[in-house]
């Protein structure tokens, strides 16, 4: 008896299972649909477009805790964190290790972004803070014990903090994004002016995206601003998509992160971190270490 019960629960739990698999697909394919029938703004990204041309790289020297992704154009590297023992690593644009910083004065990075020169802001996930910080192109470790800082200090905390940070360089704002629990996307202006000496006059705002049907994802793990074209990408890990969004906050594009989508040959198993180059190139890491490249279909 113990043993049909057991049997019967297990094939509730898979039934269960996939069809939650089934619900996700069913929005992802919907809303990629909906997106590519529409006209295409100009400057737009446009991601259905978009294939991989590195697909899930295990970064070498790098064994779990991938996580956030910033570019830097000055010099044309991107930089990601590890949550775990806290590092800072710079990568290539190829996914390869080019130096691992170690970080003090820090729990539980999430996010990462480049504002300009060696100048960058760091977030915490459960304590919802920002630090600034400078990042010399040898520095091999980084302490932030007494670096300026803003806690914000939204709902409970938890897990389901600070899960992505960007820097607008047009607006001069950063923007954060709550991983759930709910959905957030803040604007911070005026916090960057520490380092340059300045008075600090801060404004946090939420913006109205997050409730908004256009925001048809189940959490939020990352984003990244485009300044030249005033577009904003927004990473999904649950949802298994990066969605474009213009300057009014409407979905413009989508780029699948399933199996069989986007030229993948698996599903992205953890997305953590996106970042866009000078080219217009897409990046994705995911948990534990694996790096992902898109690129326009020629």
């Amino acid at each position: 008896m113990k043993t049909k019960l057991l049997f019967v629960c297990l094939a509730a739990l898979l039934a269960g299972v996939m069809t939650l698999h089934a619900l996700h697909l069913d929005v992802l394919f919907w809303q990629n649909w909906k997106l590519n029938r529409q006209v295409m703004p100009e400057q737009a990204f446009n991601l259905g477009r978009y294939r991989a041309d590195i697909d899930g790289l295990a970064v070498d020297g790098i064994d779990d805790d991938l996580s956030a992704l910033t570019y830097n154009p000055e010099s044309n590297t991107l930089f990601a964190v590890l949550n775990g023992r806290p590092l800072l690593i710079e990568l290539s644009l190829e996914g390869e290790l080019i130096r691992q910083i170690l970080v003090e004065g820090v729990s539980d990075m999430e996010g990462f972004t480049h504002v300009a020169g060696d100048l960058y802001v760091v977030a915490e996930e459960r304590t919802q803070r920002l630090i600034l910080t400078r990042l010399a192109d040898d520095q091999q470790t980084l302490d932030l014990s007494d670096a300026p800082s803003l806690t914000i200090g939204l709902d409970s905390g938890g897990n389901k903090g600070f899960e992505g940070l960007s820097w607008d360089d047009e607006g001069r704002r950063l923007l954060v994004v709550k991983e759930r629990d709910p959905l957030r996307l803040l604007t911070v202006e005026g916090f960057v002016d520490a380092l340059a000496g300045q008075r600090m006059n801060i404004a946090i705002r939420e913006t109205g995206m997050a409730d908004s049907p256009a925001l048809f994802m189940n959490d939020l793990s990352s984003l990244t601003m485009h300044s030249p074209t005033g577009h904003m990408l927004l990473l999904s890990d649950e949802s298994h998509m990066v969605v474009e969004y213009d300057a009014s906050g409407e979905p413009v594009s989508l780029l699948g992160l399933w199996r069989g989508m986007s030229g993948l040959k698996q599903t992205v198993p953890q997305a953590e971190g996106l970042a866009v180059d000078d080219a217009g190139r897409v990046y994705v890491v995911s948990e534990p270490n694996l790096f992902y490249r898109f690129v326009p279909a020629e």
